[in-house]
């Protein structure tokens, strides 16, 4: 039994170092105290900053990267948020019945936890009311875009997606020029086409000379006009490493890297992450993903430091194997911060006169799923073969009927293809240059186009899903079905691609970060792409994201602003 006994030596030397490591977490001498530090600058971690500061808090905002805004930025910058007062405002109806109806049928009960969705429900409206009425931010009802499954019951034909109005960056100063762009979108908005290919060149050149900015950049620049006006301090290239704690486990402040150095700030009222997913961290998106995600769609510094970080806390984590999945495609000569640009893969595939295949040459989806819905059948396990046949890269194949009438990731129609797209006069030769089944691919095509002359599609039921033809009315045959039959013929890889992850540190109805027994973590929340995704898998309409994580923006800035300053 001796022997089962620690070494007292050896164990007076860890504990010694224990003790240390402990200490170490406390720095003797703060380089600056607040009362509420936000990490990150997307739409959550600003609205948070500007709720904790508006209930009495000093706050400080820093963002490890040069530019900000983060992936809010570099979206379309939709909100969905059902009750909103546009919807009032156009006699547009809804109810918190309705919404409910809605988002339970889309989750099936396997969303984190039920009580979030309410707390959305009932405090979305209350978010867009307070940054209406104490913010530059303004929105509009993009006419006639209906929610994705507005066919379901509790769905909305109009109003709960919510577009940023063009805002004039004039008055920003020196930060107007640290905005991320993204080089996709032009400054149009949704309803005038800008998530869409729009190509209003009149307009776009008229803003880029005004410097008014929409979509995402529209939604930061207004919430930063916001900051500047109440002098809010933001850092950036300042990159958050590490929480600190007091002896009791509450988290008082952070260790940032500013400049080279370490520097301790302390935080009298808590620390709230808000700095986006880990989906540019391969060994996180290995560990939790369920499809492995190789082509990331946001800024590269989403890399989990907040996720990491919580962790280390001993937060919860919930919905971890999900994300806000996109069939992500390539122009390989686009290149953005020393990356290959991937890009929204929308063009062509819910129109008619095209499939999207597998290595075997099949097909193995409705083609016009949502973008969220589509790639969850890229990690489909096929238990006879022990493969995965679905696996990326998969291949857009279309004809030159498609390619005259739409535009595909940068290819206008009418003109050449470029060199980088793999075409061939025939579907063999188009086949074995890309690698997957000829004879597979034949059939396909061929049974492909016997169905769609009649206007049916028995194997995946194409022209029935509403997101197919979205403003349309819904899909149907004509807009959905056309045989593929009119050489060349052409093929484009579809990668699985994300808009972020969305599982993170598990939080509370008050956006606190929450431990393995269910209780806050004193002094910590979290918002946005660092938090758990409170919808699970689902993703209601455009806006899916955004909606929810700019209400527990606005939760965290209240929670955390009403605690009662620490000594630290």
């Amino acid at each position: 039994m001796a022997g089962l006994l620690p070494n007292k030596k050896l164990f007076n030397s860890l504990f010694s170092e224990m003790e240390l490591m402990v200490a170490m977490n406390k720095p003797k001498q703060w380089n600056f105290k607040y009362d509420v530090i936000v990490m990150g600058t997307g739409g959550a971690a600003l609205v948070s900053a500007i709720l904790a500061h508006d209930h009495g808090a000093k706050v400080l905002i820093i963002e490890k990267t040069a530019q900000l805004g983060g992936t809010t930025a570099f979206s379309g910058g939709v909100l969905w948020v059902p009750l909103n007062r546009y919807m009032g405002e156009a006699g547009i109806s809804d109810s918190r019945e309705e919404a409910l109806m809605y988002v339970r049928r889309l989750t099936g009960g396997k969303e984190p936890d039920p009580e979030l969705i309410e707390t959305f429900i009932d405090n979305g409206y209350k978010m867009i009311d307070y940054l209406h009425d104490h913010t530059p931010l303004r929105f509009s009802i993009p006419k006639g875009y209906p929610e994705y499954y507005s066919n379901l019951p509790g769905g909305k034909l109009e109003g709960r997606s919510l577009d940023p109005v063009p805002f004039n960056m004039d008055n920003l100063g020196d930060l107007a020029s640290k905005i991320r762009n993204n080089p996709t979108f032009p400054p149009l908005t949704l309803e005038e086409g800008g998530a869409l290919n729009g190509i209003d060149f009149e307009k776009i050149v008229e803003r880029m000379e005004n410097n008014t900015v929409t979509m995402g950049r529209s939604l930061i620049a207004s919430l930063l006009q916001a900051l500047v006006d109440r002098e809010v301090e933001i850092w950036t290239e300042s990159a958050g490493k590490e929480l600190i704690a007091d002896d009791d486990g509450a988290i008082i402040g952070l260790k940032i890297m500013r400049e080279g150095k370490p520097c301790y700030v302390g935080a009298h009222k808590g620390v709230i992450l808000a700095s986006g997913g880990f989906e540019w961290n391969k060994q996180l998106v290995k560990t939790f993903l369920k499809g492995q995600v190789t082509h990331p769609l946001s800024p590269p510094g989403n890399e989990g430091d907040a996720l990491i970080m919580a962790m280390k806390a001993g937060a919860a984590l919930g919905n971890m194997s999900e994300a806000w999945w996109y069939p992500a495609m390539q122009d390989p000569t686009f290149e953005y911060e020393d990356h290959i640009l991937n890009q929204l893969g929308g063009g062509g595939r819910t129109g008619p006169y095209s499939i999207i295949v597998n290595k075997h040459g099949k097909r193995f989806v409705n083609e016009g799923s949502t973008y969220n819905d589509l790639p969850k059948t890229f990690y489909t396990y096929d238990p006879v073969t022990l493969d995965w046949p679905n696996e990326p890269p998969v291949w857009l194949i279309f004809d030159q009927k498609m390619k005259d009438h739409t535009m595909i990731l940068t290819m206008m129609p009418g003109e050449q293809a470029p060199e980088w797209v793999n075409q061939a006069d025939n579907l063999r030769d188009l086949a074995q240059q890309i690698g997957i089944d000829a004879e597979g691919l034949e059939a396909t095509v061929t049974r492909f186009n016997q169905y769609a002359v009649q206007g049916q599609d028995p194997d995946f039921q194409r022209g029935t899903l509403f997101f197919e033809d979205l403003k349309g009315g819904g899909g149907n045959p004509r807009a959905n079905l056309g045989p593929i039959d009119q050489p060349p013929y052409y093929a484009l890889p579809i990668y699985f691609g994300t808009l972020g992850t969305s599982g993170g540190p598990r939080i509370n109805i008050n956006a606190q970060v929450i431990d393995h027994q269910g209780k806050p973590i004193e002094g910590l929340y979290s918002a946005g792409n660092a938090a758990m995704g409170i919808m699970g898998q689902t993703y209601a309409s455009a806006g899916g994201t955004l909606g929810p994580a700019l209400t527990f923006g606005y939760l965290a800035g209240i929670s955390v602003s009403s605690r009662q300053s620490k000594e630290i």
